[in-house]
């Protein structure tokens, strides 16, 4: 089976300390944040481009590139799906720890990314995010 949990602090009967799904240190775990959004119908094929440039310009980011381990960027292809619209936009980043994603949170080019090229163009309560915890950054 190549599917993997984890459950930080989780060792139950199927697993133990170090095996490939129960991980007891949390915090020496690498993180991946997952974020969403659809886009309001007259954003400009312009401020798309500059909102996918301005996400992976983060990368490159003096006190950015440091922390940010990957990244990466996508826009839907438009297959309808029958539970409902899905999102327009969705960056996925990888960070060594807990720490270092939450100095990204509130990093000022990190807010001047959301205030700048996502807030403008963002469908209001459309965004979704998720951070988790992974076993090797920039692989799925």
């Amino acid at each position: 089976c190549n599917v993997r949990i984890f459950l930080p602090g989780c060792c139950g009967a199927r697993g133990s300390a170090g095996s490939a799904w129960c991980f007891p240190h949390p915090g020496a775990m690498a993180v991946r944040h997952i974020v969403s959004f659809r886009i309001k119908e007259d954003a400009t094929p312009e401020q798309r481009l500059a909102l996918k440039s301005a996400l992976l310009g983060m990368q490159g980011a003096d006190g950015l590139r440091d922390i940010i381990k990957a990244l990466s960027v996508g826009e839907d292809l438009g297959i309808p799906h029958p539970s409902g619209p899905n999102a327009a936009i969705t960056a996925m980043v990888d960070f060594a720890s807990k720490d270092d994603y939450e100095a990204y949170a509130v990093h000022p080019e990190h807010v001047k990314v959301i205030t700048d090229f996502i807030k403008p163009i963002m469908e209001p309560g459309s965004r979704n995010a998720i951070q988790f915890y992974i076993a090797e950054m920039g692989k799925l």
